[in-house]
């Protein structure tokens, strides 16, 4: 897939928690019976669980598209990273 629709596509998946908090704030409110505070806790934990993994995502296309960190192919950069910070491990990708 074209990395500038990756990074694109991650962007538009990340505007999704605004979404959900959203859809919390409509269903607690117009609910007949309100969520109780536990449920309201327990979900609002799982939309920044949510966040924070969109957020990664965002993050990883990001630096494949301006080929940073672990993406980075320019040997000039990467003897320079390896002075300054020694050897950067790859991040393994699950299948």
């Amino acid at each position: 897939m074209n990395p500038k629709v990756d990074l694109e596509s991650a962007i538009m998946v990340a505007w999704q928690t605004s979404e959900d908090l959203d859809l919390l704030l409509k269903h607690h409110g117009d609910a007949p019976k309100p969520m109780t505070e536990d449920e309201v806790a327990n979900v609002l934990l799982g939309i920044k669980v949510l966040h924070d993994l969109r957020m990664e995502a965002l993050m990883d296309k990001y630096c494949q598209k301006m080929e940073i960190d672990e993406y980075c192919t320019d040997p000039d950069k990467l003897a320079a990273r390896h002075e300054m910070f020694g050897q950067i491990e790859k991040k393994g990708k699950k299948k």
